[in-house]
């Protein structure tokens, strides 16, 4: 099945501030709003706020007009805060990343057939628990269109990926989950494809992905069965799929059978080697068309602002990393184009309170208590030796690089050049696209650096994860674990006394 869950942030599709979607009040000023949320605690239910959040967008839409507009007898300070409490919900519990959504009944069954591999909750691909989902499945996994499967289905949302735990074990939202397995996880998806699959077609598949499969099916015990006696039905809908699909008969109550097939072979193999919190970010309508691109790493999103008007005035690189955007608003209408190929949805009602929200989501802060003098001096060797590139309000660049720069490929200075939709689920999404005046092509030639705000929380830094965490980055246990060209200035022109001054600095942004 073409739906796989990929991560979003960086490769969510958003656009709507030419359409007239943007947040009035949002583009009216740049300081950064107070913060209503509570984006930091020790526990997943200290953060979700749970009794707020989840009744907050209906609140919000019923302070709307027809026309998303707000009422003139609604308070402008009960406006904001349902907007912001609306789009924090969306964020943690509403399908907007994704292609196609995958069958409750096929989820289900990953967990029934490799509980040694996936756990619990899928909790051993590193998703977190949701307390508050009644069915036991995990944060980031939310009920969804059941447009294209005729079934109760589910999909990823933003938060899979963007919650994750801090190194002092608090969690957070805009943390990157630097656990999260989200190529395992995508490949077990397709098994059921490869449960079907002829000895011919088998042979086709590469050698890699077919060994892959041949020991997933080796040691799956309920393909068929559930393990108690009754029939596994995941499996059957797939293996009817298939047949209808030969027969050129559309299904009904089952998978759209023209969406049933396998995913290319670039991103079999990516998912294979991937790792946790870096994997292939590919997207039908992103659907990168070259070879050797490789699995990016899941960036923080704390301080991401993005407005048009700095990218016009040259005070800010574009939003997102191999797809690029002029404002948080497009890359936000976008994603619903993206998520649920229902122009419907792209409407500033849904758009206005995610970006409201993760404008103001504040970057936590180290509990380490830092010697003031030591950031001082930090502060001095960033600005003489890391400030020229990371000149952005939180760390990012105002500007983008070549690849080599940057310690990237070529092929992510613009992955779409020569972007042809060729498959069905790109095709309907190019389609709406075209509908809704969303193109995003041409894009600026070039990577940005990434923001800097909570870097000593993450790992995996880089945009493909080529250095494992600040530490490594400034050399201070030791030469690198892996060989990065780019800031070996930092190891090889900073003493030890000035790179440990460097980190104090960066802890505070």
């Amino acid at each position: 099945m073409k739906p796989l869950f990929h991560s979003l942030f960086f490769t969510l599709s958003w656009m709507a501030c030419s359409r007239g979607f943007a947040n009035p009040s949002a583009a009216a000023s740049h300081t950064k709003p107070t913060s209503i949320t509570q984006d930091v605690g020790s526990s997943i239910e200290d953060i979700f706020e749970y009794d707020k959040t989840s009744v907050a967008c209906g609140k919000y839409w019923s302070f709307l007009d027809e026309s998303d507009q707000p009422k003139t007898s609604v308070p402008e300070t009960d406006l904001r805060r349902e907007e912001v409490l609306c789009g924090k919900w969306l964020f943690l519990s509403w399908e907007t990343t994704g292609k196609l959504p995958l069958p409750e009944l096929l989820f289900d069954a990953i967990q029934r057939s490799w509980p040694e591999r996936v756990g619990t909750q899928f909790e051993k691909l590193g998703f977190l628990p949701n307390p508050f989902d009644k069915r036991g499945r995990p944060l980031g996994v939310t009920r969804s269109t059941t447009k294209y499967t005729g079934l109760p289905a589910v999909n990823i949302s933003c938060s899979a990926c963007h919650v994750g735990q801090l190194p002092d074990g608090r969690f957070s939202v805009g943390a990157p989950n630097t656990k999260l397995d989200m190529s395992t996880f995508n490949l077990m998806s397709y098994f059921p494809l490869f449960a079907t699959m002829s000895n011919q077609d088998r042979a086709l598949l590469h050698p890699e992905v077919r060994a892959y499969y041949l020991e997933l099916e080796r040691t799956e015990k309920n393909r068929i069965g559930d393990g108690k006696g009754r029939i596994d039905w995941s499996n059957v809908i797939f293996k009817y799929s298939k047949l209808l699909r030969w027969l050129h008969i559309g299904a009904k109550g089952l998978p759209d059978a023209k969406y049933v097939v396998m995913p290319p072979e670039r991103d079999l193999l990516s998912w294979i080697h991937g790792k946790p919190g870096v994997f292939n970010p590919g997207a039908p309508m992103l659907t990168l068309q070259v070879e050797g691109v490789p699995n990016l790493a899941v960036p923080q999103i704390w301080g991401v602002s993005g407005f048009e008007q700095d990218f016009a005035n040259g005070k800010t690189a574009p939003v997102g990393q191999t797809t690029k955007y002029s404002s948080l608003e497009k890359f936000a209408a976008d994603a619903l184009i993206y998520a649920y190929q229902d122009p419907a949805l792209n409407r500033p009602r849904n758009i206005r309170p995610l970006v409201a929200y993760l404008r103001q989501i504040e970057t936590p802060k180290t509990l380490e208590v830092l010697d003031p003098a030591s950031v001082v001096t930090g502060q001095t060797v960033f600005n003489h030796s890391c400030k020229s590139c990371h000149d952005g309000a939180s760390g990012e660049s105002t500007k983008i690089y070549g690849a080599h720069e940057v310690d990237s490929i070529a092929a992510l200075e613009n992955p779409r050049a020569g972007y042809e939709a060729t498959t069905p689920i790109s095709k309907l999404i190019a389609e709406l696209s075209d509908t809704l005046g969303a193109r995003i092509e041409p894009q600026p030639i070039g990577i940005k650096s990434r923001r800097l705000t909570g870097l000593w929380a993450r790992k995996n830094l880089m945009t493909h994860g080529s250095v494992k965490d600040i530490d490594d980055l400034l050399c201070l246990k030791g030469s690198r674990s892996v060989e990065a060209f780019t800031h070996q200035e930092i190891c090889s022109e900073l003493n030890f006394s000035e790179r440990q001054s460097l980190l104090s600095y960066l802890k505070t942004l």
